[in-house]
């Protein structure tokens, strides 16, 4: 259904689902400034990200977090490493595991890069509490959403690739 065929409820739907698409991009390009800024790809600014959140992870809550595989988050990892990123150490409750953690240079670079950005979000005070809850649960839920499909195309390949395989 075109947008000149929906009625008006329709037209806001397709309206707010528009501007998530555009809400998206920006967020994009300025994670591509980000990721050029710190001299990587978005899939390691994705592993920042998850790093910068949750503190020290080891590799395996990374590729979960971030799903990746875990030998594409070794050889990412490793790349973070060299660069100064990101650094890893031992647990010290169980020594026989790795965590990884964010180093203070990395920590340093990401106040340069995303305080100010945090810095605006006191334009939200305009906002009811009310309209806040909303803005978060569509959010939210827009997340949610592209997730799900990503497991389903994820599964659609590896059908397809199983077919193909002859299994």
């Amino acid at each position: 259904m075109s947008s000149a065929d929906a009625g008006p409820r329709q037209k806001l739907i397709v309206q707010a689902a528009l501007a998530a698409r555009l809400h998206q991009n920006a967020y994009d390009r300025f994670e591509d400034a980000a990721a050029e800024y710190f001299g990587v790809n978005r899939t390691a600014m994705r592993c920042m990200d998850v790093l910068e959140r949750a503190g020290r992870l080891t590799a395996g809550e990374i590729a979960r977090q971030t799903g990746l595989t875990s030998g594409a988050v070794t050889a990412l990892l490793d790349r973070l490493e060299r660069a100064g990123w990101v650094r890893r150490l031992r647990d010290e409750t169980d020594r026989r595991r790795i965590l990884v953690e964010m180093t203070e240079q990395a920590q340093q670079a990401a106040a340069e890069v995303y305080g100010p950005f945090v810095a605006v979000l006191s334009e939200y005070d305009n906002y009811s509490d009310a309209q806040l809850r909303l803005i978060t649960h569509y959010i939210e839920r827009g997340s949610e959403l592209p997730l799900e499909h990503a497991a389903r195309i994820e599964d659609m390949r590896r059908r397809r690739d199983a077919r193909g395989a002859g299994l």
